[in-house]
Parts: structure tokens; sequence; C-alpha cells
């Protein structure tokens, strides 16, 4: 009997570790840290650095990207992560990194 091998295919990428993240950090997907960055640059478009510093914005990103990285589903994750931070932002005693968790009710 002849055995068949089927060609491969190629997996998701490996997820890298980022420079600037703090240890014990998951690792975040290369692709997943360009549109944070892109987050990051609409929202400095949208908020002056004293309003806000770069440091804080790019936090407070990472920090709701970071509740999504469970989810199956990704192709809305960088519109409810610019919401978020937008409402952080704007009513700062609704939200925080905190403020929202997948699969729960809020």
């Amino acid at each position: 009997m002849s055995t068949m091998q089927l060609p491969t295919q190629p997996g998701p990428p490996t997820p890298t570790p980022l420079p600037d993240a703090p240890a014990g950090s998951p690792p975040v997907e290369p692709v997943y840290d360009e549109q944070i960055a892109e987050i990051v640059g609409r929202l400095e478009q949208r908020y002056p650095g004293d309003q806000i510093s770069r440091a804080d914005l790019e936090g407070r990103v990472r920090g709701f990207h970071r509740q999504f990285n469970t989810v199956r589903i990704r192709s809305f994750v960088s519109v409810f992560v610019e919401r978020l931070v937008r409402r952080s932002i704007d009513q700062p005693s609704v939200g925080g990194p905190r403020a929202f968790a997948p699969g729960t009710r809020g």
C-alpha cells in the first residue's frame, strides 16, 4: 500500500515578544503590533500630547488589545480597542484596561 503525504500548510506566524513590552507580557504577533501602532497613530492625532502622553496612550491600547488575545474572530478587534481607549480618555471614570473583558456582560 502506498502512502501519500499531504503538503504541509504554513501555520500562523509565531508570536514574538516585543522589545518594549513589560516582563511577563504575552507575546504579540507582528501583525497585531502593526495594528497597535496604527491605532496609536490615529489616537495621537485625535488627542494632543498635553491631554495624554504617547506612553500612556500606547499602554492603554496594548492593555485593551491584550484583553482580546483569546478571541478567535479578530476582524473587529482594532475597532473595539480604539473605541475603548477613546472612551477611557473621554470618560476616565468609566474606563481602564480592566473595564471590559470579552465574554462577560458589561
